[in-house]
């Protein structure tokens, strides 16, 4: 009875906590919706969400930035960024393989081509194939404002076999190569002013080595800078012409010549001679094995044969 007691207690207490934590949240609540009503972060029951307004400068969906009025703004924009952008340092080359009906004749236009596009030839060098067929190989060098004309021109020469145009971007080399040219002048000439206000014969002779070796990059990388501005300034093209295939007959007329036929003989009994020469030198040579071992076999047939 006592525990029955302690039990419904219990149970009474329980219920009279939940009634007054459900009251006093029935009482906070009304309280906490009307201040934030009034502060504007959530509408009253009823009133729609307001409409934010767009952050200035802020892309909308789909990647664009602003209105359809601001379309001419973003386009200036877009343009004065490729403007600024820092200058590229290209080596455009190009490879080309002509058919031409006459290589000598296409070796003389692209040597006028060269001439008219301010270029120089670098590589010359002329074969004929097995089939009696001219072929060349030029390799010359034009301004980079002259590539675009000189590739097409190359191309008019016959028909184009195959094109391959290749673009090296050292623009990073440069900048990197002006940098340390740029840092290694400046330490040249902190070390003259060392060398000026130097007393010790020790230390004069230390930065007078320094002073070598610091000139000896700075000419290094100028004749690498010198190098690059060559081959960006100058594209090259190498072209290779193919005279076109002559018609050949399948198969090559006969002939028949008795001074040929003569020649073959005489040269075939020669060597027939040589041959059999040869191997009376080695029978004779070889006579200290072979003639011994023969008249032990004669001998041995011999006497089996009497009895």
């Amino acid at each position: 009875m006592k525990r029955f007691s302690l039990w419904v207690l219990l149970l009474s207490a329980a219920v009279i906590v939940l009634l007054i934590a459900y009251v006093v949240r029935r009482l906070m609540l009304p309280e906490a919706a009307t201040s934030l009503s009034e502060s504007g972060s959530l509408p009253m029951a009823g009133e729609p969400f307001a409409k934010e307004a767009p952050i200035l400068g802020a892309p909308a969906m789909g990647g664009r930035t602003g209105s359809a009025g601001d379309a001419s703004a973003g386009d200036l924009t877009l343009a004065a960024l490729t403007a600024s952008q820092s200058e590229r340092y290209l080596i455009k080359t190009a490879s080309v393989t002509i058919e031409v009906k006459e290589t000598k004749a296409a070796v003389e236009r692209v040597t006028v081509l060269i001439k008219e596009n301010k270029g120089y030839v670098a590589d010359l060098r002329e074969w004929t194939d097995e089939l009696g067929n001219q072929n060349a190989t030029i390799t010359f060098r034009v301004p980079a404002n002259h590539f675009e004309d000189a590739l097409n021109a190359v191309k008019g020469l016959g028909k184009a076999l195959s094109v391959q145009v290749n673009s090296e971007d050292v623009t990073e080399e440069y900048v990197d190569v002006d940098a340390q040219l740029r840092n290694l002048k400046r330490t040249e000439e902190r070390l003259l002013g060392h060398l000026s206000r130097t007393g010790k014969l020790s230390d004069t002779l230390a930065v007078e080595r320094e002073l070598s070796r610091v000139r000896q990059e700075i000419e290094r990388l100028e004749g690498r800078l010198r190098f690059l501005s060559h081959r960006v300034e100058y594209c090259t093209l190498s072209v290779t012409l193919q005279q076109s295939a002559r018609t050949q007959p399948l198969v090559p007329p006969e002939s028949f010549s008795t001074g040929k036929v003569a020649s073959d003989a005489v040269r075939a009994l020669v060597a027939f001679a040589q041959s059999l020469w040869s191997v009376i030198i080695w029978l004779a040579v070889w006579a200290v094995v072979w003639l011994p071992l023969a008249v032990i076999g004669w001998t041995v047939y011999r006497r089996l044969r009497r009895a």
